[in-house]
């Protein structure tokens, strides 16, 4: 397989690489994302389909490519060797992984009124995102929503800590949340301290869960949105040791997760 090398930074493939690299903008407004790493694109070819670029790290400036490599590029439109220093300054690693590649973001599904459903509500931190995106897929959730004040699903960062997940599952943005849980055919429960208004919190270990249960994680800082309650079966408290008060929210959500999902296997 013969390919061509790259060595400028004036190369319109090294410009598009670095745009996506280094612009959240740019990659939603283009529709795709910038996936670095053997593993998240061997995991988009096996879920979604074909890679749009990839570059591969020229390490020996021979062109030869590992065996891993060789099959990416054949499930990519295009594939080019990149000079070591000019990949190295495109990565987003501190130890490059050797390969980059463009591929667009999945058709987004119609949002789902039954089953196994994740919504985050303004989770801001992308590592908190993709790893809740990780455990979802783990814990077999169908559809993981995103609220708009959510961390972009689909930046370098919120790939990364999901390691390649987004593709075993359906990951929607910009969900109305409100909206969505109330047209939700199942139970609605969301992670709440107390009992706030109508909303009963029960102890995670006394819950029952049915196979079409929606779980609501929110922002640490100020909490669940109010115009989310109205449409909440109840509330979930997870019991802790005195003298702690809180969990992150990506721990939070995996005991949860798995607690459904335990339920789920066992009924």
């Amino acid at each position: 397989m013969t390919l061509k090398s790259i060595s400028s930074r004036d190369n319109p493939l090294v410009k598009r690489f670095a745009a996506l690299s280094r612009s959240a903008p740019a990659r939603k407004r283009d529709g795709m994302c910038l996936l670095e790493g053997e593993h998240l694109a061997q995991s988009y070819v096996a879920r979604v389909g074909e890679l749009e670029i990839t570059a591969i790290r020229d390490g020996d400036g021979n062109g030869a490519l590992t065996p891993a490599q060789a099959g990416l590029a054949q499930r990519s439109r295009e594939t080019v060797l990149v000079a070591p220093a000019l990949f190295d300054s495109l990565s987003t690693l501190v130890s490059p992984s050797g390969l980059l590649a463009i591929a667009a973001v999945p058709a987004t599904p119609p949002l789902a009124t039954q089953g196994f459903v994740l919504a985050l509500d303004e989770v801001q931190d992308p590592g908190n995102v993709g790893t809740l995106i990780r455990t979802a897929a783990a814990a077999g959730v169908a559809q993981v929503w995103l609220s708009p004040g959510c961390a972009f699903a689909w930046s370098v960062k919120t790939l990364r800590a999901a390691q390649g997940a987004h593709f075993h599952t359906q990951v929607l943005e910009d969900v109305d949340l409100p909206a969505a849980l109330a047209a939700f055919k199942g139970e609605r429960w969301a992670t709440l301290p107390r009992d706030i208004g109508v909303v009963k919190t029960l102890s995670l270990f006394d819950a029952k869960f049915s196979s079409n249960s929606a779980l609501v994680l929110s922002n640490e800082g100020h909490g669940l949105s109010p115009a989310i309650l109205p449409a909440l079966t109840g509330g979930l408290r997870i019991p802790m040791a005195a003298g702690v008060e809180s969990l992150n929210v990506a721990t939070a959500g995996a005991i949860i997760l798995y607690s459904i999902f335990g339920q789920q296997l066992t009924s």
